[in-house]
């Protein structure tokens, strides 16, 4: 045999098995490239899913703030008359409370908002008139707010505007919270209520 011969036979086996070397590394990158992949993908489901089921409990937390709202409401009758006032300014007292818990669980912004505002009035009629109305007028008015805003917002519809009545405590809002306040500084409290707008 001629060294030639050898010296190709041998160089060609070399060539073969860096090939098949190559070929191997190759394969074990794509390899590695893949179980990366597949790893990347696990944890992007895994954060889906966690993110999923938080939306769903918070979802599931604020159809329970709604129902414990309307609840309230129910539970806690305001009547426009033959009802003693100390019994108005229980029932409205409560359902402030439920309201002032329960508005946190809102996701939606606006109702949230308007949620708040609600417990505002509710709470400061209980100290007297809101704009000349009645802790049982507020109570009576923010029962219909409050169904017709829930009822909307249970269709998945817009918020509508205020019902009649109600929509002038909402625009003196301003002069309400000033004449509340001034009121806390006559009474000689320092404490400065918060705007509604942080709820």
């Amino acid at each position: 045999m001629e060294w030639g011969t050898i010296v190709t036979v041998l160089l060609g086996g070399l060539i073969g098995l860096s090939g098949e070397t190559v070929g191997r590394m190759g394969a074990r990158r794509q390899a590695q490239i893949a179980r990366q992949e597949a790893l990347e993908d696990a944890s992007k489901a895994r954060s889906q899913a966690i993110e999923d089921d938080s939306r769903r409990g918070k979802e599931a937390r604020e159809r329970t703030a709604v129902e414990n709202i309307l609840s309230a409401y129910l539970e806690n009758p305001i009547r426009l008359v033959d009802q003693p006032s100390e019994e108005t300014v229980l029932s409205v007292t409560k359902i402030c409370l439920v309201l002032g818990f329960e508005q946190s669980f809102i996701l939606n912004a606006e109702l949230r908002q308007r949620v708040a505002e609600i417990c505002y009035f509710l709470d400061i009629s209980t100290d007297g008139d809101v704009c000349g109305y009645s802790a049982a007028e507020v109570g009576f008015l923010s029962r219909s707010e409050m169904r017709m805003l829930m009822g909307a917002w249970a269709r998945g519809e817009d918020l509508p505007n205020s019902i009649e009545g109600w929509g002038e405590l909402r625009r003196g809002l301003a002069e309400i919270e000033r004449n509340w306040q001034q009121k806390l500084r006559d009474s000689g409290l320092r404490v400065e209520v918060p705007p509604l707008s942080i709820y």
